[in-house]
């Protein structure tokens, strides 16, 4: 990856990190960066509230003590001067590692506070701003010593790799399997954001019985439509679940392609002519069984939800089981 590549793939991962809860994610990597590259900020106050910053360094080789001293160098000055409070957390992400020296210092946080102090003329002075000297003066040396030297840590590529919530990134970027969605669970009854699917499936009920369903305790009460209406219910949630998780996991083009290749699969079927409405239905989810999916989420798109993902088409407006 280049510089830029391992930036994207690091804002995007740190999007969906399991064991974070960022409010907001950013990329500030350029010439005023200020020592920031990927934030994530806890809280809405943004740099005015805890967040935590990501070094991204794609080295020809080990990322050095110098390098890694004027990064931080940058985040101490910059927070002196009032651009942002201090990192809660500085994370170096560096794929190919670091120099053992660094990396002993990052294992003792009082040695690389002393480390930045003893050679801050040298890797830090007049490096921080171009044609500036930033001396390490009692103001700024105050500060650098309130800066909890702790929370530097490293990532490596085999902590990058261990994350399970990494794999839909590592799809989207390497063509990796972004692994199963969660279980699923459906409500014993029906939520507001599945009534348009729902109302429909009542709809189509009612044609082809000639009379009126108010709500689903009709249905599921008249056993010819029970075990119906429980079905397509599990498929939209097993779909829904499917379409959150890619989602959220940044895996949307693919998520829309599915959703896209599930429509154009369907749609000629679904303007055939039909007895009822119900018998429509029953056509489409014969035919969206048959589809056979391409892409990423290819694999974990099963019959189900490719059925389920017609009752998010409609549920979604963009389709109708009358016509």
């Amino acid at each position: 990856m280049s510089d830029k590549r391992l930036e994207q793939f690091v804002h995007r991962w740190a999007k969906v990190m399991s064991n974070r809860n960022y409010v907001d994610v950013q990329i500030f990597a350029d010439a005023g960066d200020m020592g920031r590259d990927v934030v994530g900020f806890l809280t809405k106050q943004r740099h005015e509230g805890p967040w935590h910053n990501y070094q991204c360094k794609q080295l020809a080789r080990t990322l050095q003590i110098g390098t890694a001293l004027l990064d931080l160098g940058k985040i101490i000055y910059y927070s002196y001067r009032g651009e942002f409070i201090l990192p809660e957390r500085f994370t170096f992400v560096a794929p190919r590692g670091m120099s053992r020296t660094l990396e002993h210092l990052l294992y003792n946080p009082t040695e690389l506070k002393e480390k930045i102090i003893s050679s801050w003329s040298e890797y830090c002075q007049t490096k921080i701003i171009k044609n500036e000297v930033i001396n390490l003066e009692s103001g700024l040396l105050d500060h650098l010593n309130n800066f909890d030297f702790s929370c530097v840590d490293r990532v490596t590529l085999d902590d990058i790799l261990s994350d399970s919530s990494v794999n839909p990134v590592l799809a989207a970027y390497f063509g990796a399997d972004p692994g199963a969605p969660p279980p699923h669970t459906v409500p014993s009854n029906v939520e507001k954001t599945e009534l348009r699917y729902v109302n429909e499936l009542l709809d189509a009920y009612g044609e082809r019985e000639r009379c009126l369903y108010n709500n689903h305790e009709d249905v599921i009460a008249h056993s010819k439509y029970a075990t119906h209406f429980s079905e397509q219910r599990e498929r939209f949630y097993r779909a829904d679940a499917f379409n959150r998780f890619y989602r959220d996991n940044t895996l949307v083009e693919e998520m829309d392609d599915l959703q896209g290749e599930i429509y154009h699969g369907i749609i000629e079927r679904h303007r055939e002519a039909y007895a009822d409405c119900l018998a429509r239905v029953n056509a489409v989810m014969s035919q969206a069984a048959s589809i056979p999916p391409a892409g990423l989420l290819a694999k974990h798109a099963r019959v189900p939800i490719r059925q389920g993902i017609c009752h998010l088409i409609v549920n979604d407006g963009k389709l109708s089981w009358k016509l």
